[in-house]
């Protein structure tokens, strides 16, 4: 047989349909023409698709622009820019009739993580436990009659789905809906404070209090006023400075100190009180050093504000004798080892 079916040559090339469809369309493959429609469907020449996947298995695997984007919490031209500029290590394929991509290797994709992946303690943006187009928050808890419950989750791949905590199964958004009928047990949205700063707690996956503090959390405090960020053995959440009522929760607020890893909580009257460790300071700068600092900011991330980007950099110069301190104290000692 000379020919595959438009089938047949999608699983091979590991593509959909729609996209051998426009691969002939761009030239890259041709279709046998069939005038007088006696074939159900469309058929594609046995060598030319032997060739694309001879082709397409001698290129580098790895992670497009877009995963590595999705997963930094980054934007797909951030992404793109540092590739261009060697800070991110790729390979160029071809794509299109014309067209480069990239592709980011397993170890490049590594360092890309150290480097500009999501640090514990830096701000939490709102993509990394959020799903706007699908209206779901990260370990949300949703039920049905036919699963008890459920938690929203992301897998591997960093797609959105639902976790079943029995059978530790992890299913798509679209089965977990459509199949098991899951539905939120709660609403996820609340007016978000105007006030500065947050308290930040720690907690282990295995701790009881994890998932009970999440759904006191989102259906009181919505997701406008916390942040969750997945430490792959521990969960960091950060809760927004205010108050919210404390009713009828089932925990207390002594079994969440012990997680608090910075800002101050406490209970006044049935109300849980969340105040920042953090004080407004005010500093006196020349204009043109504010204008590059919030160029360098914007530079290196369009979400950042001024403020953190001067924390994060105060921050390192700070850490910096320590950690040369430290290092210079380990020469003293093993000096003093050999001496001896």
């Amino acid at each position: 047989m000379e020919w595959y079916t438009q089938k047949e040559a999608a699983e091979i090339l590991g593509v959909s349909k729609t996209t051998i469809y426009h691969y002939s369309k761009q030239g890259k493959i041709k279709k046998i023409p069939d005038p007088h429609r006696l074939h159900k469907e469309a058929r594609y020449y046995k060598e030319e698709i032997d060739q694309m996947a001879t082709a397409l298995a001698e290129q580098p695997t790895g992670y497009k622009p877009s995963e590595v984007a999705k997963y930094l919490g980054l934007s797909v031209q951030s992404v793109l820019k540092y590739i261009q500029s060697g800070e991110i290590r790729a390979e160029e394929v071809p794509f299109g009739d014309e067209r480069i991509s990239y592709i980011i290797t397993e170890p490049a994709f590594q360092e890309a993580k150290e480097h500009f992946g999501p640090q514990p303690y830096e701000r939490i943006r709102k993509g990394e436990y959020y799903s706007s187009s699908h209206g779901i928050a990260l370990y949300q808890h949703f039920q049905s009659p036919l699963i008890q419950t459920a938690r929203v989750t992301l897998n591997d791949e960093l797609n959105w789905g639902f976790t079943l905590p029995q059978s530790q199964k992890w299913i798509t958004i679209e089965e977990g809906l459509n199949q098991y009928k899951l539905q939120p047990t709660y609403d996820i949205h609340q007016q978000p404070f105007p006030n500065k700063g947050h308290a930040a707690f720690q907690i282990p996956y295995k701790t009881d209090i994890l998932y009970p503090f999440i759904d006191y959390l989102y259906p009181i405090w919505g997701i406008e006023n916390v942040g969750v960020r997945d430490l792959k053995d521990s969960i960091l959440i950060m809760v927004k400075a205010g108050e919210k009522p404390f009713n009828n929760v089932p925990f207390s607020i002594e079994d969440i100190k012990p997680f608090l890893i910075d800002g101050i909580i406490d209970l006044a009257e049935g109300v849980f009180v969340v105040r920042s460790a953090y004080k407004k300071t005010n500093i006196d700068l020349p204009i043109n050093m504010i204008t590059k600092i919030k160029e360098l900011a914007n530079m290196e991330d369009t979400n950042i504000t001024m403020s953190q980007w001067i924390e994060k950099e105060l921050k390192k110069v700070i850490e910096e004798p320590e950690r040369s301190f430290s290092a210079a104290e380990q020469n003293s000692i093993n000096q003093e080892k050999i001496n001896i």
